[in-house]
């Protein structure tokens, strides 16, 4: 059985586990077991329902702007 494994404060899914039905797992201080199981590391619980980070896409043309932006400071 799958079971997830909350940080107590934010709610994030902080580590996802595999074991038997029946079997006693000792959490760390901070951590709780979500309500459910179907969740992925660093989606939140939001009470309901797990949501899946937001990750945003950075295009090659983005990063070189950034990257041009960086003091070179290897003298």
């Amino acid at each position: 059985m799958q079971k997830c494994i909350l940080d107590s404060t934010t709610k994030i899914v902080v580590n996802v586990i595999e074991i038997d039905d029946g079997v006693e797992w000792n959490l760390s201080e901070g951590t709780e077991f979500a309500p459910q199981h179907d969740g992925n590391m660093f989606d939140t619980w939001d009470g309901t329902q797990f949501v899946a980070p937001v990750v945003e896409t950075v295009l090659e043309e983005d990063m070189n702007t950034v990257a041009g932006t960086i003091p070179n400071v290897i003298g």
